[in-house]
């Protein structure tokens, strides 16, 4: 069963946390190489950060790059494979916007050939869907810091659409740059030329990932995964920006009744995703069944507004 440092040791996959919270995760999360470099700010292109004059646009950052760390073990127990974190788009109070699902690939090794067939997939989770199907990705690698990526060339023909191109854009970028480990822009090609079009918007220069608050859920799972087998008690965690780091929880039996629910924190909300986590969750009085673990933004303005950032996932209690 989870272990709570173990759970922890997921942290920020995308940003180096401020320095109190990195005391706060200090022993539980897993770090890997950081390294400093000058980012350059870019403008906005239908909501794709594009590069102008060949030099790489990036929104802000402070300054250091992001950690990338491994899947929650509730993912890999078992398995030799390599997983991937593949962004899927999901719904939310302001329209779609991308969620991240731990997937298994095909071999121990990660590569972005195996990451391009699992975002041409159908995620396991039916509340996501993608915007890229098979056939359409052909291949990448990494190239003097940009990752080029093979498409058709139906992608960049007028009439070539989905419905939102700038999100499936950052569908792709968020999920090569987790598989490489840095924020590397993405160049598409064909035939190893840059292409000037993909879903009808510019893609002649390389392009770099939006601020994530700007195309991701403001609340997301990363565990337990989806239609997860537990037995006595189970974890949960994920990422966060969520009104003074207060992230509510529930769990709902098939009917729909509220069985349990709490609070994770976040440890901080402004500026970008933070980790969460609940502990241990009892479930050895429940009758077994498929219950709904369900993960929310806390709504600050007391229903006002448009509603909380939500997030589900099916664990089936033995």
């Amino acid at each position: 069963m989870d272990d709570l440092g173990t759970l922890m040791r997921e942290a920020v996959e995308r940003v180096d946390p401020p320095h109190r919270q990195r005391e706060l995760w200090d022993g539980v999360a897993v770090a890997t190489h950081r390294r400093t470099r000058n980012r350059v700010v870019g403008g906005l292109v239908a909501a794709a950060v594009l590069v102008t004059g060949g030099a790489l646009a990036a929104h802000q950052s402070s300054g250091s790059e992001p950690e990338f760390t491994g899947p929650p073990h509730a993912i890999d127990r078992g398995t030799s494979r390599a997983v991937y974190g593949i962004y899927y788009v999901g719904s939310t109070p302001s329209g779609p916007r991308l969620y991240r699902e731990f997937r298994a690939g095909p071999a121990k090794d990660k590569t972005l050939a195996d990451a391009l067939d699992l975002i041409q997939a159908t995620p396991s989770d039916p509340d996501y869907a993608t915007y890229w199907s098979d056939g359409q990705l052909l291949g990448a690698t990494v190239d003097n810091g940009v990752v080029d990526v093979e498409v058709d060339p139906s992608l960049t023909r007028p009439g070539a659409g989905v419905p939102d191109g700038a999100l499936a854009i950052q569908q792709l970028i968020y999920t090569v740059q987790g598989v490489v480990g840095d924020r590397l822009p993405v160049q598409f090609v064909h035939d190893g030329n840059p292409v000037a079009h993909v879903f009808g918007l510019p893609t002649d220069v390389p392009m770099a990932d939006s601020p994530e608050l700007d195309v991701l859920s403001l609340v997301s799972i990363s565990d337990p995964a989806e239609r997860r087998v537990v037995e006595g008690y189970f974890s949960a965690q994920g990422r966060a920006s969520s009104f003074e780091g207060n992230v509510p929880w529930q769990l709902k039996a098939p009917d729909g009744t509220v069985v349990r629910s709490g609070h994770a924190t976040s440890y901080g909300y402004e500026g970008h995703l933070y980790p969460w986590a609940t502990g241990h969750i009892d479930v050895s009085g429940l009758d077994p069944g498929d219950y709904t673990f369900v993960v929310m933004t806390d709504d600050a303005s007391g229903g006002e507004g448009p509603g909380p950032y939500v997030d589900t996932r099916t664990v089936i209690i033995k």
